[in-house]
């Protein structure tokens, strides 16, 4: 595999065109800008949400009034905003569409228990993968995932594991998508991401050493697409002190790929990108 492959794969990709902004609500769209702004339990002010958007104070002003009306931002004592519980609201509807996610969990646990490590089922968003699944005990795995940790579809073992589930013109326009949001993280990564397809499609699963996060081994599985049409990927991380490359290239790796044939066969899923 080489880039030259990569770029070829990209170049023959179609970006989704623009829309007119008469067509499109800046306000709606700047109200999201604010909630996507937020990480966990992060509290930010309208100082600090004006200098990661890009807007200007007022405006900020006036669209955290109204998340904090609507339930989605609360106000702290401090006088900053944080995420209010009713943004969980807007999640329920996927994660109960894919009820999928509920037939691996037995599965998911019984890994994460002989490994130490964190099982996830994620899936595509963007240039991104969202986890839709975790499991795993946080005393045992510095960085579980909760549901909705996103991360680079490229950069990744799972995102690698979700681009080899896609065909021809699909695969070309999501890298397309990849290169556009993230230049110089497709070229560094784009050797990598290419072999990982491949080995996707030869063995089952690939592999990853600390290329995302440097203290994490990490191996994944492709499912399938899922009966709501969605690209699947299971997933195992465990830090590299608890574990070797070769451990997770003939047991980890094998065992995912196993488990994913079993979810994928129990869940209606289709296998694609052979």
């Amino acid at each position: 595999m080489t880039d030259t492959r990569a770029r070829d794969w990209a170049d023959a990709g179609n970006l989704p065109a623009d829309e007119p902004e008469t067509s499109l609500s800046t306000t709606l769209m700047r109200g999201l800008e604010v909630l996507e702004c937020f990480a966990g339990d992060e509290r930010l002010t309208n100082a600090e949400l004006a200098r990661r958007t890009g807007l200007n104070k007022p405006t900020i002003t006036r669209l955290c009034k109204t998340l904090v009306k609507m339930g989605y931002l609360r106000r702290d004592t401090e006088g900053g905003f944080r995420l209010a519980p009713r943004i969980l609201t807007l999640a329920y509807p996927v994660l109960a569409a894919a009820r999928w996610r509920h037939d691996a969990h037995e599965m998911m646990a019984e890994i994460a228990r002989m490994t130490g490590g964190a099982v996830t089922l994620s899936v595509i968003s963007g240039p991104e993968f969202v986890t839709v699944q975790s499991v795993g005990e946080a005393r045992h795995h510095p960085h579980v995932p909760d549901i909705g940790i996103s991360g680079p579809l490229v950069g990744s073992a799972t995102g690698r594991a979700l681009l080899s589930l896609l065909d021809g013109q699909e695969l070309s326009d999501k890298l397309a998508e990849c290169r556009a949001a993230d230049p110089a993280g497709y070229a560094r990564n784009a050797a990598a991401m290419t072999a990982a397809v491949d080995r996707c499609r030869r063995d089952g699963f690939c592999t990853a050493f600390g290329e995302w996060r440097p203290t994490i081994f990490a191996a994944a599985a492709p499912v399938g697409i899922s009966p709501d049409g969605l690209p699947v990927a299971l997933v195992c991380a465990v830090p590299s002190y608890r574990t070797t490359r070769d451990a997770i290239d003939t047991d980890l790796g094998p065992r995912l790929r196993d488990a994913a044939e079993t979810l994928r066969h129990a869940g209606d899923f289709v296998r694609r990108g052979r």
